[in-house]
């Protein structure tokens, strides 16, 4: 699409021209061919992908456009920076204003100490929790540290001889009592 048929295009899109007044223009001008020129054009990519062009090379005062998939439209007013480093500036009307190049300077910022501070200020409500909950871990650890230790049943025999035994014992107890029973009732009588 040629710079002309881009702007009588952006005419029919404003409704300056409509599609029927143009082609009556075209059908009665006169059918006269003049071989065009093949004019070069520079391209370049901005930062955001997009494919700008210009007349020849970049320079200031010629006309920058935008490729899109309808064709070509003139470039926004604004800076536009290209992945080659340059900044071109450009007006309402698409003309480069300038074209500077990209200072790339590496900015080391130091972060300084009452900036650091106020960032511990703002974290240590945070550590103070933090503290707290470590706390409250280590109390409930010990806590069921004692549960655990704690015998939750009577010992359960693995054998009978320590059954037998421990059957034995109580019933040797209880025969004792027993006896401690009658002897004393007999002292008694």
């Amino acid at each position: 699409m040629t710079a002309l048929e881009a702007i009588e295009k952006i005419r029919v899109m404003l409704g300056l021209e409509s599609e029927e007044t143009k082609e009556v223009k075209n059908q009665t001008e006169t059918t006269e061919v003049v071989e065009a020129e093949k004019v070069e054009l520079a391209s370049a990519t901005l930062v955001d992908g997009t494919i700008v062009k210009t007349e020849g090379d970049f320079e200031v005062g010629k006309q920058l456009l935008v490729e899109t998939a309808e064709g070509d439209i003139q470039a926004p007013e604004g800076r536009h920076e290209t992945t080659d480093g340059l900044l071109i500036s450009v007006d309402a009307e698409g003309i480069i204003t300038s074209i500077d190049a990209v200072e790339e300077t590496e900015q080391k910022e130091e972060l300084s100490e009452d900036f650091v501070s106020q960032i511990v200020k703002g974290l240590e409500p945070h550590f103070n929790k933090i503290a707290e909950l470590e706390n409250k871990i280590n109390s409930l650890n010990s806590e069921f540290s004692e549960f655990r230790d704690e015998p939750g049943s009577p010992k359960i025999y693995n054998n009978l001889n320590d059954l037998n035994r421990k059957s034995e014992s109580i019933m040797e107890s209880r025969m004792a009592k027993l006896v401690e029973l009658r002897r004393n009732k007999s002292n008694n009588k």
